[in-house]
């Protein structure tokens, strides 16, 4: 809100700006001997604090382009810096890191709600990789948070451990067993387990099973 305000009083003072600007040269170049020759002798007399005021006012445009060249590349240089920090972290995921982002393939949501004082969510957010969207609930923390748009293209099913290829009995079983419980959303239903769009009848699912879920995910 704040910075809304801020802007709209720059775009109001930059309009007085620009009509002082105009109404300044006007009164310097045109030829008021034509119009008035009393009013001519006022602008003679006060020439110096016309071209005072022009000063002033060639003075604020040229401030403001700098201060804009200035913060593009301040913000080009953050942004490069905060990519070069995804990627670190992208590439150093711990366990639970890794099993945190796998929960948004798994569920195939692109917003899950997690609980921003967890160290795993906590982390992910401070490093670039996850972002809050939405606080649902100030007292216990919840949040909807997003994979970070900057972090999506380093977020491959290689970071996070899955593989579009065949997987074995024993790394389903791993996968499944990681799922942190803060942010699985599951619900029983005729022996089965719903994980989003996917229904897995337990952790030791078929591997054809999950096989078609990943490949469904990645299409």
């Amino acid at each position: 809100m704040k910075h809304e305000n801020s802007i709209s009083a720059l775009k109001i003072t930059n309009t007085i700006m620009m009509w002082l600007f105009c109404l300044t040269v006007m009164m310097l170049v045109m030829p008021w001997e034509i119009i008035s020759t009393e009013f001519a002798s006022h602008i003679e007399t006060n020439k110096i604090v016309l071209y005072f005021a022009l000063i002033i006012e060639v003075s604020n445009f040229i401030s403001q382009g700098l201060l804009t060249i200035i913060n593009a590349l301040l913000s080009k240089k953050a942004q490069k810096k905060m990519q070069e920090k995804i990627v670190q972290a992208v590439e150093g995921l711990d366990f639970a890191e890794r099993a945190l982002l796998r929960e948004y393939v798994l569920q195939r949501k692109s917003v899950l709600t997690l609980p921003v004082n967890e160290p795993t969510v906590r982390n992910l957010i401070d490093d670039g990789v996850l972002r809050i969207v939405n606080v649902n609930d100030s007292n216990t923390y919840r949040a909807d948070i997003i994979i970070a748009k900057e972090a999506r293209p380093y977020i491959t099913y290689k970071a996070i451990g899955l593989t579009l290829g065949k997987m074995t009995e024993e790394q389903v079983t791993q996968i499944m067993n990681s799922r942190p419980e803060y942010a699985k959303q599951k619900f029983s239903h005729q022996n089965k387990i719903f994980i989003g769009a996917n229904a897995v009848r337990n952790v030791n699912t078929p591997m054809r099973e999950i096989e078609e879920n990943n490949e469904d995910v990645a299409a």
